[in-house]
């Protein structure tokens, strides 16, 4: 016998959690079962170091997965299969053993009697709000296949985004750590050398000298202080993060920061624009997609602001109105474009034009960040680079210059 957790739904449809002993995984669904309880989820509640590595590392879901299974399921719902044997068949040919076992819950869940919205929305963490909400819209609209594409359209270029602005960000990440690494490995390994030269000398030694020898003797004599406090402030900001108010703020410096602000406020208006947009289209009500839209934008200012747009247009005003009020960071373009397709009845419409502007602007500027970052680079390293050449240089300049004179 051994344990088990499991989550299940109850004769009134509410999902519980707990742990039941059985041999083996099979017997714990039976048991459940003639407990009046449909089981959702079933898993050993120990599980060995080399599963848990396997979890950890191998059976991550990633977006890409999501992506592919939405593509599928679109396409086999259109064929006319129907959606418990369109999930089975998807879950049988999934090689991701995580996934695999939770298209097996939704496929119990759906065989009791769910839709396929509530099934999913069981997995919050595959399975996001938006989507579940997206998921919703096309069963009340019986245009489900259509918005499983909306939905894997969106994923796909969020996930566009995600990647480039990731490979923007790499080649400065890499030259600034390997910036790091070199001047630690000097600090600690080239400098004692000379600094043992220049402290035999009479010679005075110049202000660089002086300071990088003192910056090696921190690193030598000092490292477990530095460390410690490197933690310190590590963990520091970690909770300072949590506290709301000064995430606010730093959220809020984020649309406001001389060189990227305004790359950040075209990428926070493009995923908002584009969820939004896929929202309103597949049906789902103006104020409830404004409540459901901000999860995707991981912004605390920019989600306080929607809330305000929100409770603006619940007070009886226009969408525009709200959003030319309460939301001070869009530009006067966007608040337009609303503005023309709320009056027009194709906000979507619009809202797309707009995605697909700011969409433009960001594939330039993320393939010209690298150029642009490159003579900041570029004078950082020369700084560097002659500030260690006058710190070595100068003092035997000096030395060779009173030897001479001793000569004489």
């Amino acid at each position: 016998m051994r344990n088990y957790t499991y989550r299940a739904r109850n004769l009134t449809g509410r999902i519980v959690e707990g742990t039941i002993q059985a041999n083996d995984q099979n017997f714990a669904y039976e048991q459940l079962t003639k407990d009046k309880l449909i089981p959702v989820e079933i898993h050993p509640a120990i599980a060995s170091t080399e599963n848990a590595m396997s979890r950890l590392f191998f059976e991550r879901i990633r977006d890409e997965d999501v992506i592919l299974f939405t593509r599928q399921l679109s396409t086999m719902l259109k064929a006319g299969i129907p959606v418990v044997q369109t999930i089975e068949i998807l879950r049988d040919q999934i090689e991701n053993k995580r996934f695999k076992q939770i298209l097996t819950g939704v496929s119990r869940t759906l065989t009791a009697g769910s839709s396929l919205s509530e099934a999913m929305s069981e997995y919050p963490r595959v399975f996001a709000r938006e989507y579940v909400s997206i998921v919703v819209s096309g069963e009340t609209g019986g245009d489900l296949v259509k918005a499983l594409s909306s939905i894997a359209q969106w994923m796909e270029r969020e996930l566009e985004i995600r990647t480039a602005i990731k490979s923007a960000l790499r080649y400065p990440l890499m030259v600034c750590v390997a910036l790091i690494m070199a001047a630690i490995i000097m600090l600690i390994f080239v400098i004692p050398k000379f600094a043992a030269f220049f402290v035999n000398s009479t010679v005075a030694l110049p202000l660089p000298t002086r300071m990088l020898m003192a910056g090696s003797n921190l690193f030598q004599h000092s490292w477990p202080i530095l460390l410690g406090l490197a933690i310190v402030i590590g963990v520091g900001a970690v909770f300072l993060m949590r506290v709301k108010s000064v995430r606010l703020q730093i959220d809020k410096m984020k649309f406001h920061m001389h060189l990227f602000g305004p790359v950040y406020t075209k990428i926070v208006v493009a995923r908002f624009g584009r969820i939004f947009a896929m929202l309103v289209r597949n049906g789902v009500p103006v104020l409830k997609a404004l409540e459901i839209a901000p999860a995707v934008v991981a912004n605390t200012f920019f989600q306080k602001l929607l809330v305000n747009v929100r409770q603006f247009i619940q007070d009886g005003n226009t969408i525009a109105d709200g959003f030319l009020n309460e939301m001070p960071i869009f530009p006067p373009m966007v608040t337009s474009l609303i503005a023309v397709g709320e009056k027009t009845g194709s906000l979507d419409d619009m809202l797309d034009q707009v995605v697909d502007f700011y969409d433009m602007e960001i594939n330039y500027t993320l393939k010209n960040m690298t150029t642009m970052i490159e003579p900041i680079i570029t004078v950082v390293i020369g700084v560097g680079a002659l500030f260690l050449a006058l710190s070595i240089f100068l003092p035997i300049w000096n030395m060779s210059q009173a030897l001479t004179s001793q000569v004489r």
